[in-house]
């Protein structure tokens, strides 16, 4: 399986567009003790930068969609312990999209399927805990 341009960036505008819901909520929903406006714009800004690379430049260019999925899922769930960071919406369905890809290649069906399962996990679990952020 691959994936159009236009495809990509589509996923990764998608990513891009949860990655800033999730970040105003993390920023100024609640009792205001959390982020505020500079840190919005600076942890947006961040994701985005990391939104671009991966979107537009390390997906469209890797040979090993599934390893670099892993990679990539590693690196979201780890980031959720920064999940006001922004990461883990940007990393989550880029792994995603990677472990798609390697699914696709018979030799690398296990690792890509892996690579999913982390994507969803970090993405679900960042929101997760923004919400519960915010309740408690």
């Amino acid at each position: 399986m691959t994936l159009s341009r236009e495809n990509l960036f589509g996923i990764g505008v998608a990513a891009a567009a949860l990655t800033a819901v999730a970040l105003a909520v993390a920023n100024f929903v609640g009792d205001g003790e959390n982020g505020g406006g500079p840190e919005y714009a600076i942890t947006l800004g961040g994701s985005l930068l990391l939104a671009i690379v991966l979107f537009g430049w390390v997906i469209p260019r890797t040979d090993r969609p599934a390893r670099t999925g892993l990679i990539v899922g590693v690196l979201a769930i780890l980031s959720l312990a920064a999940f006001w960071s922004g990461l883990p919406y940007v990393l989550g369905p880029a792994a995603i999209v990677l472990g798609v890809l390697g699914r696709a290649r018979v030799e690398q069906r296990a690792q890509g399927t892996i690579a999913v399962v982390l994507g969803v996990l970090a993405t679900i679990a960042g929101l997760v805990a923004i919400v519960l952020d915010q309740t408690v």
